[in-house]
């Protein structure tokens, strides 16, 4: 909850707002081949895993004031409880919202600016909600603004330039926004009316306006339900209306043939067959996740990696249980993981584990998923540390997070772009490291 208003700011709309008014409350192909190049030799914990763990709290109990967490492709954003902004990991396309990070990281021949630790969006800003994409971030205000900054190649921050390094205001048509998504290189956003706009790219049909090209400004998809909440992927979109059923739109899973997930283009909302009411959904690359007002976690469309956690590694077009009997607060499917809590606190995550991402000692993992015979668990594994979550994100890369109930923040998997906020750009953490906090 924010602690803290703002005065209301009014621009026109796509209007770059300087950072010293701005006061407002994120790279697929380099990560997928270091993900498909091989298995990491993680280093061991000594924590086992059982279905219902008994809680060993590791958790610092100085305890901390973060809000929630959003993860991305290459870099983490989250915000605290009186709604400051803070980013950290790659600036590439300066979606930590800062021209300057601090930092220069290196991956392969790569030398890029980033950031290790947290770094505050804009010190005085206050926002109510953050979602980070593959290299652009957005973000809405406590007075219901909403904002993109960082990549803009497809529109998917504003009509101007490649970049913004900084936050562009998105046209509401003068109502305000409750709900905004950042995917791979779109956005959309729920305005309060429930109305459903999106924007950025649309070769598959990912805008839902039942056309294809790319547009820099918000859209109206065309769904006639209320909308509830809106979740972003890779060229795909799901909504879900406020009675709970669920359409999606964009590159849609069909099957897995000769190794290769085969989509179609779906150019409008469609209604996703035999699936439960909604309480919550959570979109990743070609993997849907949600969980129902009983807790009950279900998950559909593309499986190689036990990312569906339904115990196999077989997809469907319909949604499936996970394969446990936990009842889930919160659920999040990213690009080959998955992750939730469930109602005592405990986190876990299912899908590919070659960089740690599913937070859990390699040695329980007796797995292999995909041809290149990668680490996983096709069901859920309990996180490591057995801290009491309130979220866990996972997002576009190969890293995860969780902000815990006494408001520390963890992350865990892939860190060479600092994205794990622990200080370091080392390349991969089974152990949820906590993220390190600058004295401001």
């Amino acid at each position: 909850m924010v602690a803290a208003t703002i005065p209301k700011i009014s621009a026109p709309r796509n209007t770059v707002l300087p950072l010293s008014s701005f006061m407002v409350p994120a790279a697929r192909l380099l990560l997928r081949a270091v993900l498909i190049a091989g298995t990491l030799a993680l280093a061991a914990c000594t924590e086992a895993t059982a279905p219902q763990p008994a809680f060993l709290v590791l958790d610092d109990a100085g305890g901390s004031d973060w809000q929630s967490v959003s993860v991305g492709g290459d870099h983490t954003c989250a915000l605290k409880t009186d709604g400051r902004a803070f980013c950290w990991g790659s600036n590439r396309a300066y979606q930590l919202g800062v021209l300057d990070a601090d930092t220069v990281c290196v991956s392969g021949t790569a030398h890029f600016a980033c950031s290790m630790t947290p770094t505050p969006v804009q010190p005085s800003a206050r926002f109510e909600a953050i979602s980070v994409g593959m290299r652009h971030t957005c973000a809405i205000t406590v007075e219901r603004e909403a904002y993109c900054w960082g990549g803009n190649d497809f529109g998917q921050v504003s009509e101007a330039g490649p970049t913004s390094p900084t936050p562009i205001k998105i046209g509401s048509g003068g109502l305000g926004w409750t709900q905004i998504s950042a995917g791979e290189t779109h956005s959309c956003a729920v305005r309060t009316d429930g109305v459903l706009f999106c924007w950025g790219a649309n070769d598959r049909g990912q805008l839902g306006n039942g056309r294809q090209g790319s547009i820099s400004g918000p859209v109206r998809a065309l769904i006639s339900a209320p909308v509830a909440s809106v979740s972003t992927g890779e060229q795909r979109t799901c909504a879900r209306t406020t009675i709970g059923t669920v359409y999606c739109w964009g590159a849609v899973w069909i099957e897995r043939t000769g190794g290769l997930e085969m989509t179609r283009n779906q150019l409008t909302p469609d209604l996703v067959p035999n699936a439960p009411a909604l309480a919550r959904l959570s979109v990743g690359s070609f993997t849907t996740c949600g969980a129902d007002i009983s807790g009950f976690a279900y998950c559909w469309e593309a499986n190689p990696r036990g990312e569906m956690g339904n115990g196999t590694q077989t997809g469907s077009t319909s949604p499936l249980r996970v394969a446990s009997n936990l009842e889930f607060t919160q659920v999040s499917a990213g690009i080959v993981q998955s992750c939730g809590v469930v109602t005592n606190g405990a986190g876990y995550c299912w899908g590919d584990d070659t960089f740690g991402q599913l937070g859990v000692s390699p040695s329980t993992l007796i797995e292999r998923c995909g041809g290149q015979q990668l680490p996983c668990s096709t069901s859920p594994v309990a996180v490591f540390g057995r801290q009491q979550f309130v979220e866990i994100s996972t997002g576009f890369g190969s890293h995860s997070c969780g902000v815990t109930v006494r408001g520390n923040l963890y992350c865990w998997g892939l860190g060479v772009s600092g994205q794990r906020g622990d200080g370091t750009a080392s390349y991969a953490r089974s152990a949820p490291m906590r993220v390190m906090e600058r004295r401001q």
